[in-house]
């Protein structure tokens, strides 16, 4: 019992290193995006949607692939009303077309190879009708959420899923 247990560990070892794809994430024009919000957080935005599509490569691209991925513009969800900018930035949900939206070019290399490459919008229009594992304490739930199921439906879902 104990062998089996142990050789089931090594397999799901081995199978969560077999998945270890790199994304490569450029912002192109970041000051003409659409809604990355306040400009003294842009940088942030930029660095959190950054980590989240390279944690995505990691889990779901197998080591040898390369994604390479220029975003073109940004439209957060929700948004900042003019009465509210002074009132650190409140942010409002489900008011006129307001959900989260980026813009994208992606090329998917293995070696010399391009497995795939496009130029997409990258939506969800049904953002406030799903539930998120992400919470809405984490920064870009949305987003989040959003870009798992776009990367999911182009380069595949993690093992186990």
């Amino acid at each position: 019992m104990f062998k089996a247990a142990a050789l089931l560990s090594v397999a799901l070892l081995c199978t969560g290193l077999a998945q270890a794809g790199t994304v490569d994430v450029q912002f192109e024009q970041p000051d003409r995006y659409t809604d990355i919000g306040p400009q003294r957080e842009a940088a942030l935005v930029q660095a959190r949607l950054r980590d989240i599509l390279q944690t995505l490569g990691a889990a779901r691209l197998p080591a040898n692939q390369v994604l390479r991925l220029a975003i073109t513009d940004v439209d957060l969800a929700g948004e900042i009303p003019p009465s509210t900018r002074l009132m650190h930035d409140v942010r409002v949900m489900g008011q006129h077309p307001d959900w989260p939206r980026i813009s994208l070019r992606y090329t998917l290399r293995e070696g010399d190879r391009v497995l795939a490459e496009g130029t997409e919008v990258v939506a969800d229009m049904a953002y406030l009708m799903r539930i998120s594992r992400h919470g809405a304490r984490s920064s870009l739930p949305y987003e989040q959420r959003m870009l798992g199921a776009w990367f999911d439906s182009r380069f595949g879902q993690p093992a186990g899923r």
